[in-house]
């Protein structure tokens, strides 16, 4: 047998030409067989066969990154914290909700009614209270950030002892002078009044105004809170006070004062009509303390001062009505 391709490669033939008598080879067609081992197709076969020399050349597919582990759940956000408030002079140790304000922690924790609640808004005043001498509303105030040794100070605070005489004087001023109707903004008018007269025991209307601005009175008593202020103002100076309303005590009343002497009157025509009636209330609390004038009545367009004729004349009256601001004709 002989080795070697000769082996399998296939057997010519040979044809002669008949019309010029030359003989010529013909090769038979190849087979697939053939082909395969013509084009060394066995060496293929031999690597699919081992597997390993082939897959020594694959090139691997690119993996994605790893993703990175997730962030840890943060922890339970505090929604309560432990206080200690300084109330009247009063520790009062509470545990609150860090979104509770002042005025939720007074009423429902602490069981006090010191500081009535309005608006909710920090826009009346109602709920006024005094932070180291500062006025404050008490709905604005989260209770968490009061208890670091502020001094808290409520209407119940201020009184110096039991009874009326124990009342302080914007309290005795307010009841006695009328500086309330229905009471729901008076505990805030007083502790603004009293945040003012600690620092200014003599303030001008208009410093009472300014002081007063972030309080509401819906029923309209304006003129009378700013008369109990000065009334007030006048007894912490250690001046002799007379009130509206009788002092009515278990020992003696105080009679109210009248002007029991000769007295003038006349009505007089502003040179300007005043705007509003509230204007001219704010105008006769002005005349009415000015010494010698006993009373004031009027409207917008006219004023009747009354007056002492010992201590004052007509042209010393139209002289208080010009520095007010509010001449009078001839």
């Amino acid at each position: 047998m002989t080795e070697g391709n000769d082996a399998v490669q296939p057997k010519s033939t040979e044809t002669t030409e008949p019309e010029s008598g030359k003989t010529q080879q013909v090769r038979p067609p190849i087979t697939r067989r053939d082909f395969l081992i013509r084009s060394n197709a066995g060496a293929v076969a031999v690597g699919v066969m081992s597997g390993a020399g082939f897959a020594a050349t694959l090139v691997p597919e690119p993996q994605a990154p790893p993703r990175p582990a997730p962030p840890a759940a943060p922890p339970n956000p505090v929604t309560t914290r432990r206080v200690s408030l300084d109330i009247d002079g009063k520790k009062h140790d509470v545990t609150v909700d860090v979104r509770e304000s002042l005025w939720e922690t007074l009423n429902y924790q602490l069981g006090q009614s010191n500081c009535n609640l309005g608006c909710d808004r920090a826009q009346c005043g109602a709920c006024t209270v005094v932070v180291d001498g500062r006025a404050v509303n008490g709905c604005s105030l989260l209770t968490a950030r009061y208890g670091r040794g502020q001094k808290i100070l409520t209407v119940a605070g201020i009184a110096s002892g039991p009874g009326v005489q124990g009342l302080h004087p914007l309290q005795r001023a307010f009841w006695l002078e009328g500086g309330f109707q229905c009471g729901i903004c008076t505990r805030g008018f007083i502790m603004s009044s009293y945040a003012l007269l600690q620092s200014n025991k003599n303030p001008t209307t208009e410093q009472i105004k300014e002081a007063l601005s972030g309080n509401i009175c819906r029923c309209g008593e304006y003129a009378k809170i700013l008369n109990s202020v000065k009334k007030a103002a006048a007894e912490l100076r250690g001046e002799k006070v007379t009130y509206t309303a009788p002092l009515i005590t278990d020992e003696a009343p105080t009679p109210i004062t009248q002007n029991t002497g000769p007295s003038t009157s006349r009505q007089f025509e502003f040179v300007t009509a005043l705007g509003t009636i509230e204007q001219f209330d704010d105008l006769a609390l002005e005349l009415k303390q000015k010494p010698g004038i006993l009373g004031v009545s009027g409207t917008e367009r006219t004023v009747t001062p009354i007056w002492d004729p010992s201590r004052l004349d007509e042209i010393r009256v139209r002289q208080m009505l010009a520095e007010t601001g509010h001449p009078v004709r001839p």
